[in-house]
């Protein structure tokens, strides 16, 4: 179908009117990738909204939540994706390294579990190459973007607002998908709530490193060093982590609750790096820097609290990734859970396509029962997590989890 075709409106829509199939808010890995799930199984008019322009500062900027454990390899291949992300540039994620329960460093290695290795990502890079590569594939991107209103059409299917550089315009769609991250714009426009059920945040600071930060040091007891590796070190107010990136640099994040990071003035530049240099081990693998670019850096806050909508899926909308169930990142979930969440909606989407009336009820039960069973497990492995890591019971990050 030509672009032109594609944008015709759908009956009854006002003049000036684009037009899609499917309208996905939000065009990070798990908008994108249903937006190539959608493209692969011949869906014609696939709509992404973008809320920042491509090779925007702000798409630019520091993210969170670089690690991609070894399933996101072959939920890449079943998008029709290569699976090797180093010849993209990113680096081979071997397992993890921890100073967690008080029984001192322990090293646990994907290879043991015979699941191959994941890889710590270039986030940035890897956002913008799903994004173009569902663009590649017939997607087409709306950006810089954002949801100004929805309602439904009498005619059937919804009539979207946009507010873009121009003002507003309209998009009418026959179903709409919220990927529009942890804030659910989509999902709470049409009456879904989130349920945020802690006060997570991350302040997180990237730092350029020499080619001897994480090598192996001699004795080294988890053998092979810290580089190809996650490091998590709990301390009384959360926990820290660290990974060698691409490009010779390091990320190092402190996960905390919000109100013990205000009280500790942690989003200050000093602050952070004092409770940096005052870690166990962190502060070897990677020292804090003394002075030079980045010494005096604030580290950026990123909401990272455990939530998720009440509702995944109505008539004619579904939620995917961070909009439906948003993960702590203690259990490195976030990538694979979107491109997962993506492939079971689509292939929800597409037996609502189908005319079968029975079956596409049957798909959105589904979808739902997915979302609980999902939620459930997260819940319970996220339990398991904190509760291994209680040496401070009486202190307020580590009892509220215990209380839970």
């Amino acid at each position: 179908m030509s672009p032109e075709a594609s944008r015709d409106p759908l009956p009854g829509a006002p003049p000036g009117t684009d037009a899609a199939d499917v309208l996905i808010v939000g065009a990070g890995p798990a908008g994108s990738a249903t937006a190539l799930a959608l493209r692969a199984a011949g869906v014609p008019r696939v709509v992404l909204v973008d809320r920042a322009a491509h090779g925007s500062p702000e798409r630019a900027a520091l993210r969170v939540g670089e690690s991609a454990t070894p399933n996101v390899g072959p939920l890449l291949a079943r998008l029709g994706l290569p699976d090797d992300l180093g010849r993209l540039g990113h680096r081979p994620y071997h397992g993890n390294l921890s100073l967690w329960s008080g029984d001192g460093e322990t090293a646990d290695d994907f290879l043991r579990r015979g699941s191959g290795h994941g890889w710590h990502l270039d986030r940035a890079r890897f956002d913008r190459w799903l994004r173009e590569a569902a663009v590649e594939r017939g997607a087409r991107l709306l950006a810089p973007a954002t949801l100004a209103g929805i309602e439904r059409r009498p005619e059937g299917g919804w009539t979207v607002g946009l507010r873009d550089a121009a003002g507003q315009r309209s998009v009418t769609a026959r179903v709409v998908v919220d990927a529009g991250g942890r804030r659910a714009p989509l999902a709470t426009a049409l009456g879904a709530r989130r349920r945020r059920l802690d006060r997570l945040i991350a302040l997180a600071v990237d730092v350029k490193i020499d080619g001897a930060v994480g090598a192996a040091p001699a004795g080294d007891p988890a053998g092979g060093g810290f580089r190809g590796r996650s490091f998590v070190e709990a301390v009384e107010i959360g926990w820290w982590y660290a990974a060698v990136l691409p490009g010779g640099r390091a990320i190092v994040t402190l996960m905390t609750d919000d109100d013990i990071a205000r009280a500790a003035g942690l989003a200050g530049a000093g602050a952070f790096r004092s409770a940096w240099a005052a870690t166990a081990r962190l502060r070897d693998l990677v020292p804090p820097p003394e002075d030079g670019p980045g010494a005096g850096a604030a580290p950026a806050v990123f909401s990272a609290a455990s939530q998720h909508v009440d509702r995944a899926v109505g008539a004619g909308w579904i939620a995917v990734g961070d909009a439906l169930i948003g993960f702590d990142p203690l259990t490195s979930s976030g990538i694979a859970g979107a491109l997962d969440d993506a492939l079971a909606a689509a292939d929800t989407i597409l037996r609502w396509f189908s005319g079968d009336g029975t079956a596409a009820r049957a798909a959105a039960i589904g979808y739902a029962r997915r979302a609980e069973d999902t939620l459930r497990r997260y819940l319970a492995e996220r339990t398991r997590h904190y509760t291994a890591g209680g040496r401070w019971p009486d202190a307020p990050f580590w009892s509220r989890r215990a209380a839970r």
